[in-house]
């Protein structure tokens, strides 16, 4: 068993003062992590009793110690390690890779190579002390190499497909442990990948996009967080000459609050065969936004970043998941992944901003929030109340013919979706976003 660094309370009430510290938040997130690891296979699923796999496995060592939660001799992590060898692949193209494993419509399982859980699995065995020079790590990290694009110098989630900024981030990520680690390894191969993410990801170009990465669209605040990520990463190991873009990257987060913190989901395709019921080896993960702020921002020199309300935002955000019976997080519901995307971020506000946030902040009232004014979310459903009413007194005075009905549907059909796309924005919110779209 890991060892917590102070006493766990026993009480479970996460309002009060006494349980709002970030080291007993910290502590309790990673006993109950560490309470889900599968005594026989020492491996984790998404929760206690579930598939265990290599994905959810990886993510746990890399949330525990990183958190401080456990070190690499401790046998929780041990067990792990010793998880994710035996789910190695050894021979073929893909020695050194860790798997995907699905079942066909006959019952058979099949390993599709992934590199989202070789990224991760790199990274884990890293952090539990396994040097980069030992078979299983040198053979992935050879493995991970090879699938990166001869020209472009980036990866891609399938074999053979053009590069992609998320996997060119997630390989990236997981040489740079491998540097932090090991100082000088792999440089020149960090050196030109992050060069490939600048030339072909970041947009210079006007108030709208400039410091972003990626295609403008849903998932735009997602591969921006993540490039600016590796790009933070690469400059704390002095590998980054890009600190301008890296900047830029967070004013444009900060621009855009909504695009940033919005839960979305990255959806991978790593294989192309047909495996069962017409359905291919990709799938989808939730990308906990919030984590991911919180470890940018708080992550930053700039002490403006630290104290922003986008910060503020992303704190507020985490501390609402937390379940105040266990201690775990939701990412919307409880699962180890969720409470392994949480205690790494948590580690960074400890660490990086423990002076200006002892505790994560509560929620401003809405009466001394920044986002003041009349919301026209109530403005819109008094309309739609009185709509009712004058047409319950056309109905009783039999004025109700066909062309009112009709005009009474399209109405509250339109009040229905005007509250679904404003919702609890002010009239000076919407009148921001109305002079951004003409400007567009």
């Amino acid at each position: 068993m890991c060892v917590t660094r102070v006493p766990v309370l026993a009480a479970k009430n996460f309002e009060g003062d006494s349980m709002t510290q970030i080291t007993e938040i910290i502590n309790n997130a990673g006993r109950w992590l560490e309470q889900q690891q599968d005594k026989e296979s020492r491996g984790w699923g998404e929760r206690r009793g579930g598939h265990v796999n290599v994905l959810n496995t990886a993510e746990a060592m890399i949330a525990l110690i990183d958190s401080g939660i456990c070190h690499a001799g401790t046998s929780s992590i041990r067990g792990a390690v010793d998880f994710l060898l035996k789910h190695q692949t050894l021979d073929g193209q893909d020695a050194g890779s860790w798997p995907r494993e699905l079942t066909t419509d006959a019952g058979k399982i099949i390993d599709i190579p992934d590199l989202v859980r070789t990224s991760h699995a790199i990274q884990a065995l890293i952090k539990a002390g396994k040097g980069i020079d030992e078979g299983p790590v040198q053979l992935a990290l050879v493995w991970l190499l090879a699938r990166r694009d001869e020209n472009t110098k980036g990866w891609s989630y399938a074999r053979d497909k053009p590069d992609a900024l998320m996997p060119t981030c997630f390989a990236l990520t997981a040489l740079l442990d491998a540097y932090d680690a090991y100082p000088g390894a792999y440089q020149s191969e960090i050196t030109e990948s992050l060069q490939h993410l600048i030339d072909a990801y970041y947009n210079d170009g006007g108030d709208e996009v400039r410091g972003s990465f990626g295609e403008p669209g849903p998932l735009q605040g997602v591969h921006t967080l993540y490039a600016a990520l590796v790009l933070q990463v690469a400059r704390n190991n002095n590998l980054s000459r890009y600190l301008e873009q890296e900047k830029q990257a967070i004013e444009w987060l900060l621009r855009n609050p909504d695009k940033a913190i919005r839960l979305r989901e990255e959806w991978v395709e790593i294989d192309q065969t047909k495996v069962a019921n017409g359905q291919t080896g990709g799938y989808g993960f939730m990308v906990m936004t919030d984590t991911l702020l919180m470890k940018l921002l708080l992550g930053s020199e700039n002490m403006d970043d630290k104290k922003s309300a986008l910060a503020h935002e992303a704190m507020h955000s985490l501390k609402d998941k937390i379940d105040e019976n266990t201690g775990a997080f939701y990412g919307p519901r409880l699962f180890s992944w969720a409470t392994a995307k949480a205690l790494p971020a948590l580690a960074v506000l400890q660490k990086h901003a423990g002076k200006e946030y002892p505790d994560l902040p509560a929620r401003i009232p809405e009466s001394r929030s920044e986002s003041t004014g009349w919301k026209i979310g109530p403005v819109i459903i008094g309309f739609a109340t009185l709509l009712s009413g004058f047409g319950f007194y056309l109905m009783i005075n039999e004025k109700f013919d066909l062309l009112a009905f009709s005009f009474f549907v399209v109405m509250m059909l339109v009040a229905l979706l005007a509250y679904g796309a404003i919702k609890e924005k002010t009239f000076k919110e919407l009148l921001s976003s109305l002079a951004n779209l003409i400007k567009k």
